[in-house]
This record gives C-alpha cells, sequence and structure tokens, in this order.
C-alpha cells in the first residue's frame, strides 16, 4: 500500500488460482466418482465395493492436490494443496487398515472436516489462492456432521459421500470456467486506486 498525493493504492500479493486445467481435472473427479456412487447403488450394500470406490476416489484426490501443488510451486497455495493431498491419501491408508464399517463413517467424517478447515484456512490465510474455499469448506463440514449421524447405515454414509464430491464437482467446475481472477471479488486487492 502506499499513499502518495491524496491515493491510496493496494496492489495484491502473490495469491493465484492453480492453472484453469488442474481446477477442471479437480472437478471433473468429483463429479466422476459422485457418478459412480450413483450408478452404482445396487452394489452399496457391500462393504468391500463401498471400500474400494473410497479408498480409490481419496487416492485420485490426493493425487490431483499434489498436481496442483506441483504447479503451484513458489505462489500462494502450495502448501494447502499438498497437506490437502496428504490427508486424502491417509485417510484413503487408514480406511484400508481400519476396513470395518464404523470406522469406514469416522474416517471419512475426520477426511471432510480436515479438508474443510484446510479449505477455511487456505481462505483466510492466503485469499484468492482456492477457488469457492467457503463451499468447498461447507460442504466438507456437512459432509462430516451427515456421516456420524449416519455412521450405521453404510449406504447413507456412502450416498453422502457421493453427494458431496458432486456438489463440489459442480461448484468448481463452474467455478473454473469463471473468467475473473482471483481478486476480482475485492475491488481494494487488486493494484486498484481509490481515493483519499
Amino acid at each position: 500500500m502506499s499513499i502518495a498525493e491524496g491515493t491510496v493504492t493496494r496492489t495484491a500479493g502473490t495469491a493465484s488460482l492453480p492453472p484453469k486445467w488442474v481446477r477442471v481435472l479437480r472437478a471433473a473427479l468429483l463429479l466422476t466418482v459422485g457418478l459412480v456412487v450413483t450408478f452404482s447403488a445396487t452394489f452399496h450394500e457391500r462393504f468391500a465395493f463401498d471400500l474400494a470406490v473410497v479408498v480409490a476416489a481419496l487416492i485420485a484426490i490426493g493425487v490431483v492436490h499434489g498436481v496442483e501443488a506441483i504447479q503451484r510451486r513458489g505462489t500462494g497455495g502450495a502448501a494447502v494443496a499438498i497437506a490437502l493431498g496428504v490427508a486424502s491419501i491417509a485417510a484413503a491408508l487408514l480406511l484400508t487398515v481400519l476396513s470395518n464399517e464404523v470406522a469406514f463413517a469416522v474416517v471419512i467424517a475426520g477426511w471432510a472436516l480436515v479438508t474443510a478447515l484446510l479449505e477455511f484456512v487456505a481462505m483466510v490465510v492466503q485469499p484468492g489462492t482456492r477457488q469457492d474455499a467457503a463451499l468447498v469448506g461447507a460442504a466438507g463440514v456437512l459432509l462430516a456432521v451427515t456421516v456420524l449421524l449416519a455412521r450405521g447405515d453404510l449406504v447413507a454414509v456412502i450416498g453422502f459421500f457421493g453427494a458431496y464430491a458432486i456438489i463440489t464437482g459442480v461448484f468448481l467446475g463452474i467455478a473454473s470456467f469463471d473468467t475473473r481472477t482471483a481478486g476480482d471479488a475485492d475491488p481494494l486487492n487488486q493494484g486498484s486506486t481509490v481515493n483519499a
């Protein structure tokens, strides 16, 4: 911020979104997971099937966050992308080790809560580095609560996971085609000049 001759100029920091293809990849992956869950409803009584779907989804989500972290090296948001990737892969590994229905629900809820908190932290600490972080964070909190409430019903747990994937995939997909830059919502955060 500089003050000169009655004007205040604010410039944006190094906050930036990941490349568009990475954002589209993340949205497409979440939509694919949601559609797999939706169209495989007849198999949801089988715990092994649900476990395989969620473990594969979490590993894929972790890999996408890893790709995002590589693409964002040296810019704001790489650390959060790494943390999100590690949380997803750790949850997948935990599911394979614990592999029972109660642990299944608890691990999904824990993963959802951790990723939601990371999205909220990124939104506050590095504004503009994660697109629609508030919505994804809120969806994660909602997933955690609903999964814990339905922990005894395997079909409901996998259904809530699929609904989360579809909702976040749709919103992230729409956001990835948004032509505004990261700081467009806040005119004071864009190198704009404000008269004092």
